[in-house]
């Protein structure tokens, strides 16, 4: 009658074992696909903010290409403007020294006039008595030629400067409105030249503010790329600990999942059929993980006590069995020779101890042949 309580324990323990085993199976291939998803997900993502970092760069080289013309745009205008400054400097200058000149003509001219008058009022007497005596007396005629004479030449002489002082006068007044002209001219190239200088400025602050706003976009994107390195990084690592760490390298030389006696070994041909191995220990010792791998059972199964599973990848799980208490969680990520519980009484050796099953593809392999030592 035990030996059919058993036999049914057995049965039923095969048959959960069974549905965990295909459950992980899919569980761990679907992680599998869905790490190697995400990671190509985000490498297309990484190519598309390598693109549009691609962009900026170009753009904002453009946009320092525009500013390298612009600056030296600028700095021709800022010659052309000093030179300007200075034509100006010399307009105004020589503008100064023609006021100067036409005011000393002027003082001249003023001079001149005055003479004249003076000159004028002596002689004018003199000419209103020839004119009343006209000829005069044939006795005198002599002396009235060189009277006439005297005062023809000094009126000439006197007409030469006036004519000479008023040319000149004129000479300089032509001459300062050329230099207002010139200045005027020079004063309209000057604003002119500022206004482009001032258009070019405000050329360069749009340029500087679009090179600024490109920036902190670069910074933006390559903070994103960062992280999207980074989560590459880390998907990799969980795929590769996934993939990379394959059981089935390590057989032959696995660590013993407790320290202890081997009592029953594993005979799949018996009847019952023993599916794993027994082993005896001295008293509540620890259990450890033989190999990398995620816990996908943590609970009681009837007749073998508190149970953990952990599946290893490509299909390879390991059982622990008639443990006296749990360290790991359901779902919790293991590391090889992690200690996830203590062992408990085992009941077929009456004695504290830990059944232990090692299995492939649903089927139970012989743990002795992956054990280093038993």
């Amino acid at each position: 009658m035990s030996r059919m309580v058993a036999k049914t324990h057995l049965i039923i323990f095969a048959c959960a074992l069974l549905m965990l085993c295909g459950a992980v199976c899919v569980s761990a291939d679907s992680t599998v696909d869905r790490l190697k998803g995400e990671i190509q997900d985000t490498k297309q993502t990484v190519k598309q903010q390598k693109q549009e970092l691609l962009k900026l760069t170009r753009e904002e080289r453009s946009m320092f290409g525009e500013l390298a013309a612009i600056e030296d745009r600028i700095t021709d205008v800022e010659r052309e403007l000093f030179r300007q400054e200075d034509d100006l400097a010399g307009i105004m200058e020589d503008e100064q020294a023609a006021k100067a000149d036409q005011r000393v003509l002027e003082g001249e001219l003023d001079e001149i006039v005055d003479k004249l008058k003076s000159m004028l009022t002596r002689l004018w007497p003199v000419h209103s008595r020839k004119l009343e005596n006209k000829f005069g007396s044939l006795d005198d005629w002599e002396q009235a030629d060189r009277n006439f004479v005297w005062l023809a030449s000094l009126y000439k002489e006197t007409k030469v400067e006036l004519d000479k002082a008023q040319q000149k006068a004129d000479e300089i007044s032509d001459n300062l409105e050329v230099q207002r002209d010139l200045r005027v001219k020079a004063e309209a190239k000057l604003a002119e030249i500022n206004g482009t200088k001032d258009s070019l400025l405000k050329d360069k602050l749009s340029l500087l503010a679009g090179i600024k706003s490109i920036r902190a976009l670069k910074i933006s994107h390559e903070q994103e790329l960062k992280g999207l390195l980074d989560t590459i990084n880390k998907l990799n690592y969980r795929l590769k600990s996934l993939t990379s760490k394959k059981i089935a390298n390590f057989k032959g030389s696995l660590p013993r999942p407790c320290e202890g006696d081997t009592r029953v070994r594993f005979k799949p041909s018996a009847k019952p059929p023993v599916r794993g191995i027994g082993i005896q220990t001295a008293g509540n010792v620890d259990v450890k993980s033989i190999f990398w791998g995620k816990v996908v059972h943590n609970d009681t199964l009837r007749g073998f006590g508190r149970v953990v599973i952990i599946y290893h990848g490509y299909n390879y799980y390991s059982l622990y069995a008639y443990l006296a208490e749990s360290f790991v969680k359901t779902g919790q990520e293991v590391e090889k020779d992690e200690i996830i519980g203590k062992t408990g009484y085992y009941p077929n050796l009456k004695e504290t101890g830990l059944y232990f099953e090692l299995r492939f593809h649903q089927k139970p392999v012989n743990p002795q042949k992956w054990l280093a030592r038993y």
